[in-house]
């Protein structure tokens, strides 16, 4: 009777490749030669034939490298030759960055599908936004597909990060194509127009390309502030008569729509961080409805202020939400916060597509104002009011915010008002007569 033995065939392995190793290390019973440069490597061609096709091809026949137990290699980075050695023997290697061109060239030369593909797996789990184009070109310039499609979820995911790079004007025209009507690229339109702009703005040869991307942006999702400011301050727009006017058709057409909404579809949005929902208020039926699922859950005390297609939200802490309510997908994100902290439930108007905060909540008095730009999502403080005041009144008529009444530092009611002029930027007190 035969006995079998089990015996741990990983750890026997593992002792094979150490022992193996060792013995090319010390050159004992090697009889090959690897000649790279000026750097010499001996080998054993068994090893050599089990781990590379291209050897177990050159040494079974009686070719002049398996007769001289010698092969000299010109051209070839002499440090990338002792990386797929060691692999060989190994298993592991080094893969310097600097390096994986000419690693994965004599790789390919010398059939060593292995080494290959560790180097795959190797870029597939490395990419950051800093290499993305890199990585990217070696993926594509050696079919390394699985790279090709990391590289391609990548770039959907953090395309307005990938967008700041100077390289940016070289992404493909199917790439931009994809981030501007996938859902997995999470960008608002106003984020896709940006993103073309930048890839036209960093590769002019890329304009002959924009219009075709174009007509995959939904421009009635677009804020009418935001495409005002396209038409006053991008060059690439100005530019672009074809552009310009298109822009620009959309913009009188949102303008139109508005009008009409302001004139007829008037209604209060309802919700608080305890509901489950926004709710709408009719004020020609009084009926109370459902209006929007998306629930805010973010603090206690807040201000709602509406401006275009969006609900802002301004917290006691300086932070900023906001949600498209007109967009059955959007969820509420977080802005820039405030300069300041204005209290709890800061004081706060729409002027002129702006969000003003007066400062001065309730029993804080000061005479901070700041006001937020949605064309470049920021915050810009202004001149201060003339007197610092808590609780005021605010009030919009024309060109101008009026802050009214409300309690000095002493917390003594006030009868006096001050007016900030958007034009001119001029503020002044009055005491009514």
């Amino acid at each position: 009777m035969v006995q079998i033995v089990c015996a741990n065939v990983e750890k026997h392995s593992m002792k094979m490749m150490t022992e193996l190793y060792r013995m090319k290390q010390e050159n004992d019973h090697c009889d090959f030669i690897i000649e790279a440069g000026s750097d010499v490597f001996y080998t054993h061609k068994n090893v050599l034939s089990a781990g590379s096709d291209y050897f177990r091809a050159i040494l079974k026949h009686d070719t002049k490298e398996s007769r001289e137990g010698r092969v000299v290699f010109k051209d070839v980075d002499s440090h990338c030759v002792k990386n797929w050695i060691d692999f060989i023997y190994s298993g592991k290697f080094e893969i310097p960055e600097d390096k994986i061109n000419d690693l994965l060239h004599v790789a390919i030369m010398m059939q060593l599908e292995n080494v290959k593909q560790a180097v795959s797996d190797s870029l597939a789990e490395s990419i950051t936004i800093q290499n993305y184009f890199s990585i990217r070109k070696v993926a594509d310039m050696y079919g390394l597909d699985a790279v090709s499609s990391n590289c391609r979820i990548f770039f959907l995911e953090n395309i307005m990060e990938i967008s700041d790079l100077s390289q940016f004007g070289c992404a493909e025209k199917n790439d931009i194509l994809s981030a501007t009507k996938s859902e997995k690229s999470k960008l608002s339109e106003e984020d896709k127009l940006m993103v073309l702009l930048k890839w036209v703005e960093k590769n002019p040869k890329n304009n002959q390309s924009l219009h075709d991307c174009l007509e995959l942006l939904s421009f009635d999702e677009m804020p009418a502030s935001f495409l005002k400011n396209l038409l006053e301050t991008h060059s690439i727009v100005s530019n672009d008569f074809e552009l310009y006017k298109l822009i620009n058709g959309h913009l009188m057409k949102s303008t139109v729509k508005a009008n009409k909404e302001k004139e007829g579809d008037k209604l209060i949005l309802l919700f608080d961080r305890n509901t489950d929902c926004i709710r709408s208020f009719h004020p020609m039926t009084e009926k109370v409805e459902k209006f929007y699922d998306e629930k805010f859950v973010h603090l206690n005390n807040f201000v709602p202020i509406c401006l275009d297609t969006y609900i802002y939200a301004l917290c006691k802490n300086k932070s900023v939400h906001r949600l498209n309510f007109r967009s059955k997908n959007s969820q509420w994100e977080i802005l820039e916060e405030m300069i300041f902290d204005h209290g709890v439930c800061p004081r706060s108007v729409v002027l002129s597509g702006s969000i003003f905060v007066i400062g001065g909540s309730v029993l804080e008095p000061n005479d901070i104002v700041e006001r937020f730009d949605p064309s470049v999502d920021d915050w810009f403080q202004l001149e201060g009011k003339p007197k610092a005041i808590s609780s005021p009144s605010l009030v919009t008529l024309n060109d101008s915010i009026y802050c009214i009444g409300g309690m000095d530092q002493d917390y003594k009611t006030v009868s006096s008002f001050c007016r900030e002029r958007e034009r001119e930027r001029d503020l002044f007190l009055r005491q009514p007569e």
